[in-house]
């Protein structure tokens, strides 16, 4: 069992507290706020020990990991200073905001010999699952192409919130949206190589982008696009194109796959608890089992592809990805 402390109680944060409640390998002893007024009454049901000071949580022996679900920015930082006390670590998306940063993060953890981990709870859904098994099995052949959106409505979370910053959201929604396509490409069809992509403020009264797209160049031959809109309504698909045919993740519980001949099959996939899964991963890499499914080049790829996607947007050129 490994006993951790939640950094960051937001809504997110708590989200993470519940998903693992009744969980026999990970369980939430402390947690760590800016405001703790705001969280009490959830920890105090829940049995946390709740302070604002995180180096006190770092000093703590009894506390084996830290789960970070704090500001973007703040990432780094905290993931050096866990490293530096001896804890595993599991750190929500983005992991850092630059490719540098997050290879720093990372080494910083396996030079402890500790387990990273990060947080992206869609590598755990049953669609995700299937597709990628039909992928690597070489049900649709050569791959082609694939195209992804992932896309809500910030304003009403965003107003008021430190997300609505350039700072901790550049290029619109791709560190609260995008971000989670890019790992799903990267899962699905391997590393990228360029990016091409716009990001425009076209209708929220936000300091960040509404509407940001790219197209991008993988290091296997394929082409890919990927949107995220940060206002209108909820949106989430991965389409995979091969020469045998394509598979789409629609939504978080459905997998729909067409052949050649145009023949579609719908699968009916239940999400599940993926944040439960995803933390009861980690822990049990912590613990010594199976490494955490996201690996420590991947976590260093995603921040990788999210900086080219972020420098193009700036520059309106395409950025190569190293």
């Amino acid at each position: 069992m490994i006993n951790a402390a939640i950094v960051g109680l937001g809504r997110w944060g708590q989200g993470l507290v519940e998903s693992a409640s009744g969980s026999d390998r990970i369980r939430f002893a402390a947690g760590v706020t800016r405001t703790v007024s705001k969280a009490e009454a959830f920890c105090a049901a829940r049995g946390i020990a709740l302070g604002d000071d995180y180096g006190a949580v770092l000093a703590d022996d009894a506390i084996d990991a830290v789960v970070l679900a704090t500001p973007h920015t703040l990432h780094f930082g905290q993931i050096v200073a866990a490293a530096e006390a001896g804890k595993h670590v599991f750190c929500e998306k983005p992991f850092t905001l630059t490719r540098k940063s997050a290879q720093e993060a990372v080494d910083a953890c396996l030079a402890a010999g500790l387990t990273v981990g990060l947080g992206h709870n869609r590598r755990f859904m049953a669609n995700m699952i299937e597709a990628k098994r039909m992928i690597d099995g070489g049900e649709l052949g050569t791959l082609l192409h694939v195209e992804t959106n992932f896309s809500a409505n910030l304003a009403p979370m965003a107003a008021g919130a430190w997300r609505n910053s350039r700072d901790e959201s550049p290029a619109g929604g791709m560190t609260s949206l995008g971000i989670h396509a890019v790992d799903a490409l990267i899962h699905l069809c391997g590393p990228v190589a360029e990016a091409d992509a716009r990001s425009k403020r076209r209708a929220v009264d936000l300091d960040f982008d509404d509407t940001t797209c790219a197209l991008l160049d993988f290091e296997n031959g394929m082409t890919g696009y990927l949107g995220s809109m940060a206002a209108g309504g909820r949106l989430w698909f991965v389409r995979v194109f091969g020469d045998r045919g394509w598979v789409e993740l629609r939504g978080t519980e459905q997998l729909v796959v067409c052949d050649a001949d145009g023949n579609q099959k719908v699968l009916e996939t239940p999400a599940g608890n993926s944040l439960g899964a995803e933390l009861e991963a980690f822990a049990a890499a912590a613990e010594g089992g199976e490494p955490y499914p996201i690996t420590p080049n991947q976590i260093v790829h995603g921040v990788a592809v999210l900086e080219a996607i972020v420098a193009s947007a700036e520059s309106d050129e395409r950025v190569k990805i190293v």
